[in-house]
């Protein structure tokens, strides 16, 4: 039985610099004792058409296993964190994570870089006992809460309330809705229809595509005959992308509103001068530079893109850091209670206070994310680059 005192202590709030260097080996608090390495399984799209977000995520699981490997390890004991490439296929992602589980003797998984990827993983993780970090956002990975899954991103429910914003600031009142026909732009769907009858406005044209389309000017031209207000596009590249580009060149001069999937360089780059003007939300690592001096992720952001840019020659974004935000959790965890995988589902369930890159945490038994609007911002792309939509 774990007392409030001993709760108490296990839920102090702790900075990149504690939970990788310094405080992995001189914490000060008492060590687990010597043991033989304790596994992570990492489980991302490496390749297939989720490269752009599992290839980061991949970089940023070396980038801290060689932190690992510098510092010591947890405790006293090494970390190995064992990657694997699901090729965006749902199928053997969760084929893998069972080889994680079954035969590499991993403590816990993180992955899952998209929702359809997530889902079935989330499913082995009840089924196996073991604590599993998703990366992905749909909203019913994580509501309602599942003992073994904890997710990582802003779910989509908490980021379609903060996309809400951009509309209502325009006085929008109709818009058109193009989404990936899968479980994430689904649940995007479901989420902005709500908000939309919330606040009186009206989608007027909704229209879904594969994650495999090469063109969307079809779908683009049907919601352009209902002439609305405003486009919204709920994907990630390149089909978020693709999509930009066809409003733009059948003539829409409307607002593009995209979703928290497009927060990575590989949007800007594939969708061109489409790219300009475009609003999506996003947590605050893409423009971390621009943030008050007093927000409490800031040193954190700007330490992790520094030293993700350091390993790996290129920028740092916003779906590395949900692997960096997974891994890093799963650290303190073994840091408190060792790699005891009851222990850490415990542990996980309770920490409040925990500051990432997708927010500052605040878990509990009815909510395995933890973050909400105020973990987010509005993004606008201007020249190129990131910039804060006021």
């Amino acid at each position: 039985m774990i007392t409030q005192a001993a709760l108490a202590r296990r839920l102090t709030t702790i900075a990149l610099a504690a939970a990788l260097a310094a405080g992995l080996a001189a914490s000060g608090r008492p060590a687990l004792g010597q043991g033989g390495a304790i596994r992570i399984g990492a489980v991302f799209a490496v390749t297939g058409p989720a490269s752009s977000l599992g290839k980061p995520e991949k970089d940023t699981a070396a980038m801290l296993a060689a932190q690992l490997a510098a510092s010591g390890g947890v405790a006293g004991r090494p970390v190995q964190i064992i990657t694997y490439d699901s090729e965006t296929d749902p199928t053997k992602a969760v084929l893998l994570m069972k080889k994680a589980v079954t035969e590499d003797g991993v403590a816990a998984v993180v992955g899952g870089t998209t929702s359809p990827e997530s889902q079935p993983m989330a499913d082995y993780a009840m089924s196996a006992e073991i604590p599993f970090m998703s990366v992905a956002a749909s909203t019913t990975l994580s509501v309602p809460a599942r003992a073994w899954v904890f997710q990582m991103p802003q779910r989509n429910d908490v980021a379609a309330a903060t996309a809400m914003q951009y509309l209502v600031a325009l006085r929008v009142t109709t818009f058109a809705f193009l989404y990936r026909n899968d479980d994430f732009g689904q649940d995007g769907l479901v989420g902005f229809r709500t908000y939309a009858r919330q606040r009186g406005m009206t989608v007027v044209d909704t229209e879904p595509f594969a994650a495999t389309d090469t063109d969307l000017s079809a779908q683009v031209a049907r919601a352009r005959i209902k002439n609305p207000q405003a486009m919204v596009v709920w994907s990630t590249p390149p089909t978020a992308a693709i999509a930009a580009k066809n409003i733009r060149q059948l003539g829409m001069p409307v607002p593009i509103l995209e979703s928290h999937g497009i927060a990575n360089r590989a949007f800007i780059q594939l969708a061109g001068p489409a790219a300009e003007g475009v609003v999506f939300p996003a947590g605050k690592l893409l423009v971390a530079g621009k943030l008050p001096a007093g927000d409490p992720q800031k040193a954190l952001l700007e330490r992790y893109a520094r030293d993700f840019e350091a390993a790996n020659k290129y920028a740092a974004n916003t779906f590395g850091g949900h692997a960096y935000d997974g891994i890093t959790m799963l650290l303190d965890a073994f840091r408190h209670v060792g790699p005891d995988k009851a222990g850490v589902r415990e542990y996980l369930e309770h920490l409040r206070g925990f500051v990432g890159t997708g927010g500052v945490f605040a878990m509990s038994p009815q909510n395995h994310n933890g973050l909400s609007t105020k973990d987010m911002v509005l993004v606008v792309i201007k020249n190129g680059a990131w910039d804060i939509w006021r």
